[in-house]
C-alpha cells in the first residue's frame, strides 16, 4: 500500500506570522473626485487612521482609474475597467478575521467617507456589514514576502527605538576614554559582560 502525505498549501497571503491583505472596490460614478480629495487630505489631518490599528506594519489607498497598456507588451486583447476601483492593502501581524473586526470598529467615520463612496458598500460603513464587504472584495495576494516575517509592529518600533539609542549614545560617547565609554555603555545598555 503506497502512502501519500497530504500537504498543506501555505496562503500566498501570509509570511511568517504577518498576513497581506487587499480588497479592490469600484468606485461610485460621481465619487471618484471627493474620493480622492478625502484620501490626500488625510495627510492634512494628523497620524494616518491606520494608527488607529496597532498591528498595522504598512498600509494604502490607491485609485485606479484603468489598466495601463504598454504597446510594446504581446498581448492579445486589450483589458479595461468600467470603474474607477479604489484598492486599500494592508500588511499587519496576525489573522485576518480579528483584523478586520479592529479596522471595521475604530475606522468607522474614516470608513462612511472611503467605502461608503463605492458600489455596493453597506449605508453604514462598519461593522459586520464592511467586514463582509472588505471580504467579499478581497484579491487573493499572487506573492507576499514581509520584510520583517517573524517580528509584530511592537518588535519592529522597539527595535527602532533602541537603534536611535544607540545613535545618540554614540554621539555623546564620541570623547569619552576607553574605560569611562565601557562603564557608560554598559550602564546605559544594561549591558551584562
Amino acid at each position: 500500500m503506497r502512502r501519500t502525505r497530504s500537504s498543506t498549501v501555505a496562503s500566498p497571503n501570509v509570511s511568517g506570522q504577518a498576513y497581506a491583505f487587499m480588497a479592490m472596490t469600484p468606485v461610485r460614478p460621481g465619487e471618484e473626485k471627493p474620493l480622492a480629495d478625502y484620501l490626500r487630505g488625510l495627510r492634512d489631518r494628523g497620524p494616518s487612521p491606520l494608527a488607529k490599528l496597532p498591528r498595522t506594519h504598512i498600509g494604502r489607498f490607491v485609485i485606479v482609474p484603468d489598466f495601463h497598456h504598454d504597446p510594446t507588451w504581446k498581448q492579445r486583447r486589450e483589458e479595461h475597467l468600467d470603474l474607477n476601483y479604489l484598492i486599500f492593502t494592508s500588511n499587519f501581524d496576525g489573522d485576518l478575521d480579528s483584523y478586520l473586526d479592529e479596522l471595521c470598529e475604530r475606522l468607522a467615520p474614516e470608513a462612511k467617507e472611503i467605502w461608503g463612496r463605492c458600489v455596493g458598500c453597506p449605508e453604514s460603513a462598519k461593522g459586520a456589514a464592511l467586514k463582509r464587504y472588505l471580504e467579499h472584495n478581497q484579491i487573493k495576494t499572487g506573492m507576499f514576502f514581509a520584510a520583517y516575517g517573524q517580528a509584530t509592529v511592537g518588535a519592529v518600533k522597539s527595535s527602532l527605538r533602541q537603534r536611535d539609542k544607540l545613535i545618540e549614545f554614540a554621539i555623546r560617547a564620541q570623547a569619552m576614554e576607553p574605560d569611562a565609554l565601557q562603564k557608560a555603555f554598559l550602564s546605559e545598555f544594561d549591558a551584562v559582560r
